[in-house]
């Protein structure tokens, strides 16, 4: 079953997520642990792994594409790589039956700040009729240190890779939509090769699982940029925001009821 199945999945899940702003990761452990039955530790770590040339292929798109914000995307890989040691070193002391607790709650908060922080661009943005201009400052640089924080360690102690923490954060600094997408996916190549690499010196590797989904989402990354390109800009901006919260929220609901 996994060897046609996976391949599948991994191809839409490479092609929908890296078009909407992350590395699929929730989706990988969950499609894992509930169809295929994998043990929660072996399917974060073959999350991770994935995760690793997909987001290359995907943000080098997006970065030829003009999507990627280097500048705040650098300052939360940084904060984020850290993060994901520290969830990775704390991921054996927390018990299983935790886990899905911590992941739901967190992804459901995150909604909650990603769609505040959007109903109030959005109403700025009617009031005034312009796109939103920033400056980043002290408090923009606290800000996305501390959303990438966030990411990392999620992605260390449960393998999310950490999408909906970037993309709150992303949100709440004023990036645009495809901005967010970009440089989301920009982030997660360091988040998801930290991870990994604390995992692999666990021991808690499934290689085969690996080939067989990297196989699909590596495929799934490559046409996902120019996919976007083909929308039109500002109907991709309008429409993008709120498909993300609800992904997230759906995906956060899940977990919890799981």
């Amino acid at each position: 079953m996994s060897l046609v199945f996976l391949p599948i999945f991994g191809f839409f899940i490479g092609l929908v997520l890296i078009a909407l702003g992350g590395g699929g990761g929730g989706f990988y452990v969950g499609i894992l642990t509930a169809i295929f039955n994998v043990h929660p530790a072996i399917a974060a770590s073959t999350s991770l792994a994935t995760i690793i040339p997909t987001t290359i292929i995907g943000a080098y798109g997006h970065w030829k594409a003009g999507n990627v914000n280097l500048h705040l995307g650098g300052i939360m890989m940084i904060s984020a790589i850290a993060g994901s040691v520290i969830g990775s070193l704390c991921s054996g002391y927390v018990p299983e039956k935790y886990y899905n607790m911590i992941t739901g709650v967190i992804l459901i908060l995150l909604t909650v700040q990603m769609l505040v922080q959007y109903l109030k661009r959005h109403k700025k943005q009617e009031e005034t009729n312009t796109c939103e201009k920033r400056g980043y400052n002290l408090s923009d640089i606290i800000k996305a240190s501390f959303f990438g924080l966030i990411g990392g360690v999620l992605s260390g102690l449960v393998g999310i890779c950490g999408t909906a923490a970037l993309v709150a954060g992303l949100m709440t600094l004023g990036c645009g939509a495809l901005e967010i997408v970009g440089t989301s996916v920009f982030i997660i190549i360091g988040i998801s090769i930290t991870g990994f690499l604390m995992h692999l010196s666990m021991g808690n590797i499934d290689w085969k699982l690996v080939l067989l989904l990297v196989t699909g989402t590596s495929t799934g990354a490559l046409f996902a940029p120019y996919i976007l390109s083909r929308f039109d800009k500002e109907k991709t901006e309008k429409v993008l925001p709120p498909v993300i919260i609800i992904m997230t929220a759906i995906l956060g609901t899940m977990v919890l009821m799981k």
